[in-house]
Parts: structure tokens; sequence; C-alpha cells
């Protein structure tokens, strides 16, 4: 009989190779039940295999995001720090004039209102229908489905955000491409990610019950390094990354160990000039011109 975790079984798993260099060479790095999270022997970099195919992904995303007014509002307020952040790097890049801003995986644009309140021109992309519609009646212009689908001409942004979103995707270098094709020459893309696998590695020699790698939602686990690769690999240059603010949990004990911690990490990074392990980051990239 099979295991069903999250409405899967091990007939809707598939096997893959490494999704940043195609390596089909891997070992085990993290098990739990169905899942299991390998790092590829050639490129370091962590995935999920076997993975969900995309087709069951998408289904299973329809109950990923909040619903209830409460729990999204909080959702909302969890990431003003990073949002926040996150829209001061686009008007420092735009020079102070805004232009034409997409978020992928807007969820319920609450980016789309802090960009839309800065004077910028914005638009979404979301899979999640009951998201979809609440970013709509905001009056926000949300498309549903991926960028696999080409939903927008060539060069139609100069700032492409994504949060939270890279580690969810089955190819992460062709997601990446794909927001590079969307930028005008010069543009910024924008990458929020969770930097988990330090933490996972610690932490679990503590308590092995914790599930910190979060499958199967989470198909990649960056770290600085392999992110940095896939943004090259996508035709990126000026990489950087950097912690990019901290989440505000609705307890008042958890809003205050983030912003200890997120502070810690931007300390940290500040005086060493290296990545804080355990704290989710932000990686930012620029389109270069085109060659004469």
């Amino acid at each position: 009989m099979h295991r069903k975790v999250h409405g899967l079984t091990e007939s809707d798993l598939i096997s893959v190779p490494c999704s940043l260099c195609g390596s089909i060479l891997s070992a085990t790095e993290h098990r739990r039940g169905l899942f299991q999270y390998r790092r590829c022997s050639h490129c370091r970099f962590v995935f999920l295999s076997p993975r969900p195919t995309q087709e069951k992904l998408v289904e299973c995303y329809q109950r990923y995001l909040p619903d209830e007014n409460e729990d999204v509002e909080a959702w909302g307020r969890m990431m003003k720090v990073i949002f926040g952040r996150a829209a001061t790097q686009a008007d420092r890049h735009a020079a102070g004039r805004p232009g034409d801003l997409l978020d992928v995986g807007t969820a319920h644009g609450f980016f789309l209102d802090v960009m839309r309140a800065r004077g910028w021109r914005v638009k979404g992309l979301e899979i999640a229908k009951k998201a979809i519609e609440a970013a709509r009646a905001k009056g926000h212009e949300v498309r549903e489905g991926t960028l696999e689908g080409n939903p927008f001409p060539p060069a139609s942004f100069d700032v492409v955000s994504a949060f939270y979103v890279v580690e969810h995707v089955f190819d992460p270098v062709g997601f990446l491409g794909r927001i590079h094709a969307l930028l005008r020459p010069g543009g910024l893309a924008i990458i929020r990610w969770p930097h988990t696998a330090p933490l996972v590695r610690f932490l679990m020699t503590l308590r092995e019950d914790l599930d910190l790698y979060d499958p199967p939602w989470h198909l990649s686990q960056f770290e600085p390094a392999t992110i940095a690769l896939a943004m090259k690999r996508a035709g990126f240059r000026d990489i950087r990354t950097s912690v990019g603010g901290w989440t505000l949990p609705a307890g008042r004990v958890g809003r205050a160990i983030s912003a200890t911690g997120g502070m810690l990490a931007e300390t940290w990074e500040r005086l060493s000039g290296r990545s804080f392990p355990g704290v989710s980051k932000t990686t930012t990239g620029v389109k270069g011109a085109p060659a004469v």
C-alpha cells in the first residue's frame, strides 16, 4: 500500500538529476518519509529527488497559501521588512525613476501594493486561484500561470521580483533565464530564497523530527555559491547576495527572535564580508546590454 503525504503517493513522484548542472551523481543529504534531498557530487547543489510531477505540484499549491483573511494579512505583515528592503533596492537601481515591475509568485499582491504606492507600474503572476482573486480585488493586474507559459513579451520590465519562489520551481536556471528575458537591458532581478541547509544540518543533531526542508514544496535548497552559479548561467551579472531583511512573525517573541537574528546576520555580513548561514537571503542580478 502506498504511503500518502500531502495527497501524494510514491506513484506521483519522479527521480531527477541535479537541477543545476544535470549531473546524475549525488548522495543523500536528508531523508524524510517519501522525500529525499540529495547533494550533487559535481556542483554541490541540494535538490529533492524523487519529487512530485509538475501537474501534481500545481494541485498541491491550491492548498499552499492561507485563505482566511486574518492569516493572509498576518503573512503580509510578516514580509513587511523584506518587501521594504526590496523596494528600496528597486528604487535605487532605477535612480528614483519608477518603471515597470513584475512580481512572480505574487500571492495576494502585497509587494505590488508597496511598489504601486511608490509610483511603479506593477503586474503579478500567480498559480493559486484564491490568491489571484484577492490581488485582483485590490486593482492589480495578475495573470494566472507560470513563466513557462511566456505570459509577457520579452524585455517588458525594469524589475522582476520573486520572493520565495525559486526553491519551488522544477528548473531554477530556466526560471531565472525567463526572468532575464523579461528584463530590459540593465534591468534588475530580485530573488528571495531560504538558506535552510546549514540550519538543518545543525538542528537535526538536536531534533530528528524537524522538517525545515519543507518537502515537497521546496524542490531546491540554495546556498550563496549555488544561487550565484544559477544566476550566472541564466545570464546575469553584478550578482550580489545579502540578508535583505527578516520576517515579522505574529507572536511578540517570534518577532523579537527573528529581528534580532536578522540584525545579527547583517552585522556579521558587514563586518566579515561572509554570508551568515541559516538566514534567508536576497540575491540581485543585472541584465547586461546585448552584445553589439
